[in-house]
């Protein structure tokens, strides 16, 4: 758990209190000791006393709030400060504390810009630990961006005036942020000489919560640190022994339930796994209380389980940590600096484990086994609900499953239609072929490494279009993915395969997958379209009938984007298939001129020729139009506008954007954009294709819509098939990023 350290509550606060100090004190005993819920109610008390600096009082009820996850009230909080300020010095500091919610609201760029716009005053107070917090907080907003070198810097002027200030605290808050931010540009060394200075610094503390807290967070990162380098000086098992040690004579529960359970991670790392087990049952028991450590407890209790292939109740104990996990996931993540690798370290593993065990015990059972198939489809729903979580996660935005239907049943798969669900768990890749009538587990050992650095070649050497290097990994995945599920492929004579990748796999078109054997693509063989989730993808038929369309083109160069020329043909050609369809090319491609067009009209299809792109980061994802920036929350918006009309977008097409190569996150945001929209799916390319030739390939698509008789999914084939058979655009790197997403029919 990667923690960058933000204000320290009593670094910087002013000493103006006077008859009130000892409620001040309560209300600082509560809020270290973690119990943020009294603390506010004793601030709140007290800002009600004409005695107290008001000041002071909202800055710490926003330190609170924002503890708590409650972002609201901690920003009006810290606004009322702002405007109770009196000084330059609590102006300053007001901002300090702005900056650092911004960042926990997972805004770094608008918290850098908040905190340097403060940062010339904050050189000329007096008081420099006010400077020290707000160059510690720009500091973090820069490591949240893994901006690394530059935040080092930073964090150093911060040590030196904790230094210069004797405010050991602070000292310790910048070592800490230094060390990890070393680990995370793999310079351990430097991390160890720091972390033994650090170490010595808590040593001059007296016992009390804030000692524990960081001895915990020392501890944790000399064990992640142990394999790379090592010290005579930090020992993990005595600082967690120490650690420990405080909290039972603070009767701490929270922090003696943090010990004993890394405790029981070293014991487990060592294979000592009795040892591990009663530590982590301990660690269980002082949890009680606290859901958001119990569920991660009773996980580490299931991989000690699982370590001594002990599968029933590895499986007791992975079912209580998702059940535990279920109602608090949310807020596990939001206001999180760090969410996507919360998301990743401390959220997605936990469906997996469960997931594996469900998987194993499947694969003991008869295929005919009515127990097998109800594993199997539990082992399914489980991955089904991490990847609704990270549609979440990603768009930060619990309303990305608001349209749930009922898929889950597959009462809309007909019987040349299957779909291949592959999960990638750490030792092997399981394969889920899913068809009118079963369901089939086929397991494949390849262990997760070595198949996304296939994957990663595969996506980079795909896109060289001059070159043949991509076939390797093509056949290596084909063997992978497909061959294994080539008989129930034969057997059921499938036309149309759904792919719910997993992971990196998003990343990659299967359409390009290459059998060796018979010396062709997949898409020789059958439709594809992918879909990111079952339980968010609605199967239904496009309506052919008074289709409307709204077409949408920037072919002209603006904010430092090239030119896209053929887009004018595109769009010209596109219009003349349809006989209700609207259309807006460059300067007529306004964002209000959109907005407005979609207020006045519900629209079946939806078509945008421009520059477009898909980021790690969803608030750098958008669609260019002649003046602005088309975001994904302004998507969802004006798509919503159909959604008041009870008339859902059928067809999203974007046409020449692109995601980040080889980016699993970046990938799941194109995956995600028609749940994301509102729309039943969605065309788009994983990376930007010449602009002739995805002119072709989109046309095309159209034209084959035309045919009452063919899927999206499979005029998308022979769209493909089309391009493909032309010299010039016979390599895949020009018809194969095309992906249908979502719904298929």
């Amino acid at each position: 758990m990667k923690i960058f350290l933000g204000l320290l509550l009593s670094s910087v606060f002013f000493n103006t209190v006077n008859a009130d100090e000892n409620l001040f004190q309560k209300g600082n005993d509560f809020y270290q000791q973690r119990n943020f819920a009294q603390a506010i109610e004793v601030w709140e008390t007290a800002l009600q006393t004409e005695t107290v600096s008001q000041f002071d009082i909202l800055l710490r009820l926003g330190t609170s709030y924002q503890a708590l996850g409650n972002y609201n009230s901690a920003l009006n909080a810290i606004k009322q400060a702002i405007s109770v300020a009196q000084t330059p010095e609590q102006e300053t500091l007001a901002h300090v504390y702005l900056g650092d919610i911004l960042l926990t609201l997972q805004q770094p760029d608008d918290s850098f810009e908040e905190l340097e716009k403060y940062l010339p005053k904050a050189r000329t107070l007096d008081n420099k630990l006010i400077l020290a917090n707000l160059l510690n907080n720009m500091s973090n907003a820069l490591s949240s961006e893994q901006y690394y070198f530059e935040a080092l810097s930073m964090y150093q002027e911060v040590l030196e005036i904790a230094e210069h200030s004797s405010d050991v605290l602070l000292q310790i808050q910048a070592l800490n942020n230094q060390a990890q931010v070393y680990f995370e540009v793999n310079e351990p060394e430097n991390s160890i000489t720091i972390l033994e200075k650090e170490l010595t610094l808590l040593a001059k503390l007296p016992n009390n919560h804030v000692k524990s807290f960081h001895l915990l967070s020392l501890g944790q990162l000399v064990f992640k640190l142990q394999t790379k380098a090592t010290s005579p000086k930090l020992n993990a098992y005595n600082i967690f022994t120490e650690a420990l040690n405080i909290a039972y004579q603070l009767q701490d529960n929270r922090s003696i339930s943090y010990a004993k359970s890394f405790l029981g991670q070293l014991y487990a790392q060592k294979h000592e796994y009795p040892a591990a087990l009663k530590l982590t049952k301990e660690a269980i028991f002082f949890a009680q209380e606290l859901p958001d450590l119990l569920y991660l407890w009773e996980w580490q209790q299931g991989n000690i389980l699982h370590s001594q292939e002990n599968l029933e109740e590895s499986l007791v104990a992975y079912q209580k940590a998702f059940d535990y996990l279920a109602p608090i996931r949310t807020s596990l993540t939001n206001g999180q600096r760090n969410s996507s690798e919360v998301f990743y370290e401390r959220v997605r593993p936990i469906y997996y484990s469960l997931a594996d065990v469900l998987l194993q015990k499947a694969k003991q059972l008869p295929d005919s086994s009515e127990q097998k198939k109800l594993l199997l489809t539990k082992a399914r729903d489980t991955v089904e609900h991490l990847k609704e979580a990270e549609l979440q996660n990603y768009f930060q935005d619990e309303c990305v499953s608001a349209a749930k239907t009922q898929i889950t049943e597959l009462k809309n798969i007909d019987k040349n239609t299957a779909v291949l669900y592959p999960i990638l768990l750490p030792n092997r890749v399981e394969l889920l072929l899913t068809t009118s009538d079963d369901m089939h587990q086929i397991v494949v050992p390849v262990d997760n490494k070595q198949i996304k650095q296939v994957i990663l070649d595969f996506s980079k050497n795909l896109q060289r279009v001059t070159e043949g290097r991509f076939i390797k990994q093509s056949k290596q995945l084909y063997d992978w993915m497909i061959r294994p599920i080539e008989e129930h492929i034969a057997k059921y004579d499938i036309k149309t395969l759904i792919v719910v990748p997993d992971g990196p796999l998003r990343t990659i078109p299967f359409a390009a997958l290459y059998n060796d054997s018979e010396k062709k693509f997949l898409f020789d063989y059958v439709a594809l379209a992918v879909t990111p989730s079952l339980t968010l993808t609605d199967p239904r038929p496009l309506p052919r009938k008074n289709t409307k369309v709204l077409l949408n083109g920037l072919s002209k160069s603006v904010q430092d984007f090239s030119a896209l020329p053929s887009v004018i043909k595109e769009i010209g050609d596109v219009d003349k298939l349809f006989d209700n369809s609207t259309t807006l090319i460059d300067e007529n491609f306004l964002l209000q001129t959109v907005t407005t067009t979609l207020e006045n009209s519900p629209y079946d299809i939806v078509h945008i020729s421009s520059h477009g792109q898909f980021d790690r980061n969803p608030k750098y994802s958008f669609l260019l139009t002649y003046d602005d920036k088309l975001t994904m929350d302004r998507l969802e918006k004006l798509f919503r506008l159909n959604d008041l009309r009870k008339k859902q977008v059928e067809l999203l097409t974007l046409s020449a954007c692109q995601t980040a190569v080889g980016d699993e996150r970046a990938a799941l945001g194109l995956a995600g954009v028609a749940i994301k929209a509102g729309a039943r799916s969605a065309l788009a390319s994983l990376w930007f294709v010449d602009d002739n030739a995805t002119s072709q390939l989109i046309t095309d698509f159209y034209k084959q819509l035309q045919n009452p008789n063919l899927s999206k999914a499979q005029a998308l084939q022979n769209a493909q098939r089309n391009l493909a058979s032309k010299r010039k655009y016979r390599h895949p790197a020009y018809w194969s990023p095309f992906l249908l997403i979502g719904n298929w029919l």
